[in-house]
């Protein structure tokens, strides 16, 4: 499986419906021993296959925490949906979400998983339609949380004044369109002001791990991550040193979208092979590639409504 990008293609589709016609007719006039039939129908089964639609696929995959990891994974992922759907697939790793936004425009990858302000700019830019979301406990939503230390007199994001924080990073949903939307809509920060203009100092850490450590480490006296990040990358007595002190959101969970100029049939037939990575069966490649309970097929607008509120209230724009 190579790391190559190739863009959807159909083929022999006409040559397909004519040959599965005729088959099916020579098998109708023919009136011969069972024996003779069932051959036919292995051979017509067969001959379908060689000229069946040749669909070629490249699933891109938004940039993480353990690149190694996920190439692992992705590949395993390739094979499954290979498997389900008869598709040729191939992965594409991308160094940020704006390479996966413009592999969708430039026709470079066909379906991306990414997480919730990703895909709103690749809906609003590259055409993406959503396919699958995530759900967690239950939910295709989570929520965003501020984080300071326990033994600090930072108790709510009044006490955020010159104080120095850190966000995850500038596309990050969670770890920063959410937080700091949450701090305007409270009318500590107007949306045309700069953040360290209410903040003394603001670093983006990279990720959820790397902005709790700062916190943890005393680098900074704040910190924005989602609410599962505490459980999943800080260890016990790490965690013991941190407080919440505000929640915002739903924030929506990460989902799959495809090129919206690709075949209804090829979206279902993706759409459907996704949905069955929750089959007990394949609920470790679930986990390992999304780390997700299950996933869902859920509508854009349902999907983004708030996130496209928190968008537009701090004056997100897309830089690609």
């Amino acid at each position: 499986m190579s790391m190559s990008c190739h863009t959807a293609t159909l083929r022999h589709a006409a040559l397909l419906t004519l040959l599965g016609g005729a088959l099916a007719l020579g098998a109708c006039e023919k009136s011969e021993p069972e024996a003779t039939e069932a051959t036919e129908a292995t051979e017509a089964t067969e001959a379908a296959q060689e000229g069946a639609e040749e669909v070629e696929l490249t699933f891109a995959f938004q940039p993480q925490e353990n690149p190694e990891g996920l190439q692992l994974d992705a590949e395993k992922f390739a094979e499954f949906i290979e498997k389900e759907t008869g598709y040729d697939v191939e992965i594409f790793l991308p160094t940020n979400y704006s390479a996966v936004v413009e592999a969708l425009r430039s026709e470079n990858a066909d379906v991306a998983y990414f997480s919730g302000l990703p895909y709103l700019v690749a809906h609003e830019n590259a055409g993406a339609e959503l396919l699958v979301v995530e759900e967690r406990d239950g939910h295709p939503y989570y929520y965003s949380q501020w984080y300071a230390l326990a033994d600090s007199d930072i108790d709510s994001l009044a006490d955020l004044k010159g104080r120095s924080i850190a966000f995850t990073s500038p596309t990050s949903t969670s770890g920063y369109l959410f937080p700091l939307g949450k701090v305007i809509d409270e009318g500590y920060l107007k949306a045309d002001q700069d953040p360290t203009e209410y903040f003394s100092n603001v670093i983006y850490a990279g990720g959820y791990q790397q902005a709790l450590l700062a916190l943890v480490n005393g680098q900074v006296d704040a910190a924005a991550a989602s609410d599962y990040a505490l459980q999943q990358y800080l260890d016990e007595d790490q965690r013991a040193k941190v407080k919440v002190i505000e929640r915002q959101g739903p924030v929506p969970t990460h989902g799959i979208a495809i090129r919206g100029d690709l075949p209804q049939e090829v979206k279902d037939n993706v759409r459907d092979a996704l949905l069955k990575l929750n089959e007990p069966e394949n609920a470790e490649l679930l986990e390992s590639v999304y780390g997700a309970d299950r996933i869902v097929a859920r509508g854009h607008d349902e999907h983004v409504s708030e996130l496209k509120r928190m968008r537009d209230l701090v004056g997100y724009e897309p830089r690609f």
